[in-house]
């Protein structure tokens, strides 16, 4: 049996059509294939004489096994590791929605009454607690706690020590947010431009807030120069209790060296003459590290008024906690199903002849 091989274009890669446009231009529309002609197999058979034509089909390489290949195990694990994700995500939106509500719990029931000698070991379990105290406010010595910002304006946090009216050493109350263009001076100068509208025993009404340790990128307070960048009420109350003069039992010579502050706030000095200001101080009570944050609940106009005015406007009464837990859950769920259809589609690809 005799055997010859011929080469046949294809029919798509000869056709050729003329046609005019509405114009009248002619157009030649030329369908070109890109693939090659293919060989065909003409067998001559002796019994019948016919030719039986065979076309020769390009073979298609074998695939690997899907199991081969380190995608489709990263495809594998990455399913099963965001649908944690997302359960997990699910659990801490649960506890969140308690934590809201415990908080509101808290902010529901009757202020608490401050005791004269205040555990400061067990405050952290009275924290969100709101407490009333009465007394009065040194205005003598106001620490700017910023900058800060509120409704666009930049500018302070106020805190100043309250000598309550039960006596017992002073606390440090932040009385709220003043913008900049109330401030003037510099340094130890700094000082507001009106007079606080504090004067004689008041009734405040307050929140004990939970103190969250500074992160490792957050900016040193500067105690020299009256600028608090984080509220951290023992080196508030130091500072003060050493500006005042008030000193811990010791010897003179320990008296005249010691420097409360490990970023070398300025020492104590006995020899030095007292103003009539440093006098006042002098006689000044001790500042415990007790901080407290005073409430407004007027309205948000009402807050506006104040701050055009320059006078100090307390925070909410209430606790804003981020609670985008539920949005997490959403993104990691979503990423499980679509790695997971990923995997499915390339495993039975990887199957195919």
């Amino acid at each position: 049996m005799a055997t010859r091989s011929v080469v046949r274009p294809q029919l798509g890669a000869v056709l050729r059509t003329a046609w005019r446009t509405p114009l009248g231009l002619p157009r030649t529309l030329a369908t070109q294939s890109d693939k090659p002609n293919l060989p065909v197999t003409v067998t001559e058979s002796e019994d019948d004489g016919q030719e039986p034509l065979v076309y020769n089909r390009p073979q298609r390489p074998r695939r690997k096994p899907w199991y081969t290949s380190p995608v489709m195990y990263v495809l594998m694990i990455v399913p099963i590791f965001t649908f944690w994700l997302g359960n997990w995500q699910l659990r801490r939106l649960q506890w969140k929605l308690n934590l809201i509500d415990e908080l509101d719990e808290k902010l529901r029931t009757e202020p608490l009454r401050l005791p004269r000698n205040v555990n400061l070991e067990v405050l952290e379990d009275f924290a969100f607690r709101l407490v009333q105290i009465r007394g009065r406010f040194d205005t003598s010595r106001v620490l700017f706690l910023g900058p800060r910002t509120r409704e666009g304006q930049r500018g302070y946090q106020l805190v100043m020590p309250f000598k309550r009216e039960g006596g017992g050493a002073d606390i440090l109350v932040n009385v709220g947010f003043v913008a900049n263009e109330f401030v003037e001076g510099t340094g130890m100068d700094k000082r507001l431009k009106d007079p606080l509208p504090y004067s004689g025993d008041t009734t405040i009404v307050t929140l004990l807030p939970r103190i969250y340790p500074p992160s490792r990128f957050a900016l040193p307070n500067e105690p020299q120069n009256n600028l608090w960048m984080q509220i951290n009420p023992a080196q508030m109350a130091a500072w003060l209790n050493e500006q005042a003069g008030i000193e811990q039992a010791g010897s003179a010579e320990q008296k005249a060296n010691r420097s409360l502050s490990p970023s070398n706030w300025l020492p104590f000095r006995t020899e030095k003459a007292l103003s009539p200001h440093e006098a006042f101080q002098q006689k000044a009570e001790p500042v415990i590290p007790l901080y407290l944050e005073q409430v407004f609940d007027g309205t948000y106009n009402e807050a506006g008024a104040l701050m055009r005015k320059g006078t100090p406007v307390g925070r909410p009464a209430r606790i804003e906690l981020r609670n985008q837990h539920m949005e997490y859950a959403v993104t990691w769920f979503s990423l499980s199903a679509v790695t997971s259809v990923m995997f499915i589609y390339m495993a039975v690809k990887g199957r195919a002849p």
